[in-house]
């Protein structure tokens, strides 16, 4: 009857039937090793799934923004963004940034310049080191005017996007507009293969 307590006991352990199988044989010492050893596993195993739901929580915030910005439309608020380089992927810190962590991956469309369409990576701090890399907009020095809202870009056709719902949405306001930054969401179905982004369009008072 104890044997059978024995196994059902480590069994909740997590241990494997094989080490289960051993412990009779070994000493004092030997047990506190086998289970020290699985006390590690178990801690790395926790640290695993606690990164894991931590990705996923972000994942759905990013898809409440989504939900949020949607129901909003266009926003006119102060904001401050950071730098932006350009991505490469021949940049080996910039495949880093946008596998660890995407929601820094960004687009500049530059609606007086054709709609010139550039990716890039938003960087964490003002003295950044940019290495071979190109900048694509410096920090916002001080808090700047933009017009707010959700930018939907079609990943197969960049080109395919609603930047020119933000101009009109600024126009009809009175307003001047600039450069067109968003940081990415999330890339879902829309009809179409679509690349969410959090946008911001610089915009100032013609007046």
């Amino acid at each position: 009857m104890l044997d059978i307590c024995d196994v059902i006991f480590y069994r909740s352990l997590s241990l494997s039937i094989k080490e289960i199988k051993s412990i009779p044989g070994m000493c004092v010492e030997d047990v506190d090793h086998t289970l020290e050893t699985n006390a590690r596993r178990l801690e790395d195993q926790i640290r695993q799934m606690q990164m894991t739901l931590e990705k996923l929580q972000t994942r759905r915030s990013m898809v409440q923004r989504i939900m949020d910005l949607e129901r909003t439309s266009f926003q006119v608020l102060r904001d401050l963004l950071p730098a932006m380089k350009l991505f490469s992927p021949e940049d080996r810190e910039s495949l880093e940034t946008y596998v660890q962590d995407p929601y820094q991956s960004s687009i500049l469309i530059k609606p007086q310049q054709g709609q010139e369409i550039q990716y890039g990576i938003f960087l964490a701090c003002p003295d950044y080191d940019l290495g071979n890399s190109v900048i694509l907009r410096d920090q916002d020095a001080e808090s700047r005017l933009y017009l707010k809202g959700l930018l939907k870009v079609n990943a197969q056709s960049p080109d395919c996007n609603n930047a020119g719902a933000f101009l009109e949405a600024a126009q009809s306001m009175g307003y001047g507009s600039g450069q067109l930054t968003g940081r990415y969401l999330l890339t879902a179905c829309d009809g179409y293969r679509c690349d969410y982004y959090e946008a911001w369009l610089e915009i100032w008072d013609n007046g």
